[in-house]
């Protein structure tokens, strides 16, 4: 593009992507302005809490942590799913741990009891106390979704319903992995991260594909070729790699076996912390969650979803390829940029972004840093 059409903003961040720098270095450091996005992003947007198959049954149960807001959501008696917070409404206890089976919720420190829809059903004494009701002190409610296999809460009550947001993603996602409802748990793989969580999924370009895995792509052996075609939609982005079809089996991690092996890798990311992937091979799904544990570290869980009951050795072997291979050439490099960001002589970097939208475009990293920008600053540029 010709400088003379280029335009550059205050801030550096612009929402066309082909005139946008990076976020400045501040934003992946800055105590404040990690407060900042607990407020404006973790707690008003939808975040991953379990799955159906941990909630089929009445009573079902699971727990989870946002940034030290304690959640609790169960299966009801009538079938419907119900979110709260995971505090007794007596002293403020933590009511329930873990994940299991109960229709009763008695918490450890006083003994009083909720049921699933998290109504008060006995507190000691409490005939004795004037003006007790029990109604007045139910759990505090939370909004929560189902999208596909994945059960979603937004601590925000006036938030945008999650099912408008992904219902092109939800279809997408059917359409290109065979048998997805098919598909089983098959293991989950955690990880600490010494980086700013947003360098997770900033990782969703392929420019740095070449350097960091040339085994998949860059080098005469590698089984992908040079490819990244992306598409951006509101809520989350879309990205395809183009795998070689004349690959010998040793060149590839992931054989085709038969017409439903998918032939390409799929990835979505859905704002602002999901990375779905399915890679080539036979039918899967991969679910990572990022989730930040301060301004410069990060907990990532990965939910490998695989077609075959039990796992075989190659479903084995597949997710080893990801976990020994890809992500240890990933996690280092993003903790050398958080390295890298502290130091007095960087401020902010420039998008390498084409009009084109070339495999080698950082479209989906200018995705995330317009849509944190927004998030903390709205359309103030």
């Amino acid at each position: 593009m010709a400088d003379a059409a280029f335009e550059r903003t205050k801030s550096g961040i612009h929402p066309n992507p082909l005139f946008s720098y990076t976020l400045p270095a501040a934003y992946y450091y800055d105590p404040e302005i990690f407060d900042r996005e607990k407020q404006e992003i973790w707690f008003k947007t939808w975040q991953l809490v379990g799955y159906q198959h941990e909630l089929s049954e009445p009573g079902d149960y699971v727990t989870q942590d946002i940034l030290g807001q304690k959640i609790l959501v169960t299966r009801s008696k009538e079938g419907g799913l119900r979110a709260f917070y995971n505090v007794c409404m007596h002293r403020g206890h933590v009511l329930a741990l873990g994940r299991g089976n109960r229709h009763i919720f008695t918490c450890p420190f006083h003994a009083w009891s909720y049921d699933a829809n998290g109504t008060l059903k006995a507190a000691g004494n409490s005939e004795n106390v004037a003006g007790f009701k029990l109604e007045d002190f139910s759990l505090s409610e939370i909004r929560v979704e189902q999208f596909l296999h994945m059960v979603f809460v937004n601590l925000d009550p006036h938030a945008e319903p999650l099912a408008p947001l992904v219902e092109d993603l939800k279809q997408d996602i059917v359409d290109n992995v065979p048998k997805f409802d098919q598909l089983k748990l098959g293991r989950t793989d955690p990880y600490n991260i010494d980086a700013n969580w947003k360098f997770v999924p900033e990782q969703n370009e392929c420019y740095h594909c070449p350097s960091l895995h040339p085994q998949a792509m860059g080098s005469e052996q590698a089984y992908m070729d040079p490819s990244f075609e992306t598409t951006e939609h509101d809520y989350w982005t879309k990205h395809i790699v183009r795998t070689k079809r004349d690959v010998t089996s040793e060149q590839m991690p992931y054989e085709f076996r038969d017409d439903d092996d998918l032939k390409d890798v799929h990835i979505w990311f859905m704002w602002p912390n999901l990375i779905f992937l399915a890679h080539h091979g036979a039918s899967n799904f991969k679910v990572t969650r990022v989730m930040p544990t301060g301004p410069e570290t990060t907990f990532q869980t990965i939910d490998n979803f695989c077609i075959n009951d039990p796992l075989t050795s190659w479903d084995i072997e597949c997710m080893n390829t990801y976990r020994d291979v890809v992500l240890p050439q990933d996690i280092p490099a993003m903790e050398k940029q958080q390295l890298g960001v502290k130091c007095r002589g960087y401020k902010q970097g420039r998008l390498m972004c084409d009009a084109e939208v070339t495999w080698r475009t950082e479209h989906g990293t200018h995705f995330v840093d317009h849509m944190t920008w927004r998030a903390l600053n709205g359309e103030n540029y």
